[in-house]
């Protein structure tokens, strides 16, 4: 019986290593930059990729989407946003290769739409915060919830489009990351402002 108390007893003690391990892990993945406007700025350890063929260009041209949690605080007023980075493997700056204008981001979590505008970001520490590996020609933001950001993070299938000012619509698939990586994010963030606060 002292055996069997003994193993139980080294069991727990694993588990709770584990869960503690995986909580440093998750603090570890998480950035706190300040600007030098007084903001802190909380980002995650890399944006998640997501990638189209873009074939009218050569066979191996891809267009890539790139999207993470950011939180701005100012004050303690605090903000959440989706950093999108529009990045490609084509030279974009030749006319004949200009890409439609992004208008807004189109999320479909387990079947449900949310469509988020896309705007210009107007702090530089925030259009800075990613440096993903293809390089980009345009960043943008777009408002989010924290409600919002804790369904995609939970979500079991999420579909990506970006809609662009002349309605066309470029659909992206998953190529690097996991939507559940953000759930670190949201558990830090959550603690000091309530899911579901307003935009």
């Amino acid at each position: 019986m002292a055996k069997k108390t003994t193993t139980c007893a080294r069991l727990a003690a694993i588990c709770v290593a584990t869960l503690v391990l995986a909580s440093c892990a998750s603090d570890q993945a998480l950035h706190s930059q300040l600007d030098d406007r007084g903001r802190t700025w909380l980002s995650v350890d890399a944006p998640l990729a997501l990638a189209r063929p873009a074939p009218r260009f050569s066979r191996a041209a891809r267009d890539y989407l790139y999207l993470a949690p950011v939180e701005a605080n100012n004050a303690g007023v605090r903000r959440h946003y989706l950093w999108v980075g529009l990045g490609t493997t084509v030279d974009r700056r030749w006319p004949w290769a200009a890409p439609p204008e992004a208008a807004t981001l189109l999320l479909t979590l387990d079947g449900t739409p949310l469509a988020l505008p896309l705007d210009a970001w107007d702090a530089e520490q925030g259009a800075a915060l990613y440096r993903p590996p293809a390089p980009t020609y345009a960043v943008r933001r777009a408002s989010v919830t924290l409600d919002e950001l804790a369904r995609i993070a939970a979500a079991t299938s999420i579909g990506v489009a970006v809609v662009a000012r002349d309605g066309s619509v470029s659909d992206y698939a998953l190529w690097d990351g996991h939507w559940a990586d953000w759930a670190a994010f949201v558990a830090q963030t959550s603690g000091e402002r309530p899911l579901g606060a307003s935009r």
